[in-house]
């Protein structure tokens, strides 16, 4: 049941994460989740001499940064999880607000606060706004399949590379099916919310239920 929970965890907000930089890329040719992309990005405006663009993806990526700094000391500080999720999906909401290629720094600041209230999923570090580093990490398991620990990395980390694209289609998509596509990573974060909120209350039970067990 756990491992059932945590790949629909997985699922649930790696389509967060592809549907919002499809989204952005197409819109206004930037990312707000992976970073990597944004810093090659700067790199390429900035020899091409067009300055206001190394402005603006320098931009993204500060407020990227701000935002995994500022909730990783919030949950130091007992926040619930559930808080930065709430703020994700409405930063992610309300830059339908106002069209404009700017709104883009909401967006990454909304997906920094996702990756930084969950990036440990069954125990495992799983990146959930960019893909890179679970690619890595699933290449690096591949050779030793037969660890049971191995094999429980092989399965979360493929799911997550297999929901970003299907999030980053999801996203494709909804440009052309709907006005605001944003809204929908926007109410799936919330979906994120609730159900990364159920699973913490649930781990404390787990812990006071094994201890009595034990006495």
């Amino acid at each position: 049941m756990n491992a059932a929970i945590n790949l629909g965890r997985t699922v649930l907000l790696c389509l967060i994460g592809g549907s919002a930089d499809a989204i952005a890329y197409v819109r206004y040719g930037t990312f707000v989740g992976a970073m990597s992309g944004n810093t090659v990005l700067l790199g390429v405006s900035l020899i091409q001499e067009r300055y206001d663009s190394t402005f603006y993806h320098a931009c993204i990526i500060a407020v990227f940064l701000v935002a995994v700094i500022v909730t990783r000391l919030a949950l130091d500080y007992r926040v619930p999880v559930l808080v930065p999720l709430f703020l994700t999906a409405a930063l992610l909401g309300g830059s339908e607000l106002f069209p404009d290629k700017w709104t883009a720094v909401l967006s990454a600041g909304a997906l920094g606060m996702e990756n930084a209230a969950v990036w440990k999923i069954g125990g495992i570090a799983v990146y959930t706004v960019f893909i890179t580093g679970d690619l890595f990490r699933l290449g690096s398991a591949i050779p030793e399949p037969r660890q049971p620990e191995q094999k429980i990395q092989l399965k979360l980390l493929t799911t997550a590379w297999i929901a970003y694209a299907g999030g980053a289609v999801l996203g494709a998509a909804m440009l052309y099916l709907i006005s605001h596509p944003m809204t929908v990573p926007a109410a799936l974060a919330v979906v994120a919310a609730i159900v990364e909120s159920a699973v913490h209350r649930r781990r404390p039970a787990q812990s006071q239920g094994a201890a009595k067990r034990e006495r």
